[in-house]
């Protein structure tokens, strides 16, 4: 794809930039600060089992969420357990008292709370999965009469 006919021949090879200003410039858009993240629609309140065993998958951009419901509290976490990239802790085997959460494949366990991981890694070696070991990303919740919004936590 090339450019419009209009736009040709006004730079050159040989067209002075001030290189300087062009690396501020750039430094300011990479390193400025962060637009603050929206909330974004995931789901209706009803649409999330209410005895916390199971949750509720949702695609929030390109992300996969799991959000649970225990004790009239709900938690939103990556349905990603990073151990090998599997999509299943909405099925995981869940501790309403603990508010925990752990992989049925592998047993890793994770706090609901914090993302933080608890138990698992004991003997296996670090795969590179995504997240590293230290735990899983989790969202903000907030509910608007039966709506439930979610936004990734900073």
């Amino acid at each position: 794809m090339g450019f419009p006919d209009f736009f040709m021949g006004e730079f050159s090879e040989d067209t002075d930039f001030d290189e300087t200003a062009l690396d501020a410039a750039r430094r300011e858009l990479n390193d400025g600060p962060e637009a603050p993240r929206e909330f974004t629609f995931a789901c209706r309140i009803q649409d999330i089992p209410s005895d916390g065993q199971r949750g509720k998958v949702v695609e929030m951009d390109r992300d996969e969420v799991a959000i649970f419901q225990i004790g009239g509290e709900l938690f939103a976490i990556s349905n990603i357990c990073p151990h090998e990239n599997s999509p299943i802790l909405a099925a995981g085997i869940v501790h309403c008292e603990a508010m925990t959460v752990t992989c049925p494949l592998h047993g890793w366990t994770f706090d609901m709370a914090s993302g933080t991981m608890l138990s698992g890694t004991e003997g296996v070696a670090d795969s590179g999965a995504i997240g590293g070991l230290g735990g899983i990303p989790v969202y903000d919740v907030k509910v608007e009469q039966d709506e439930v919004w979610l936004r990734l936590r900073e």
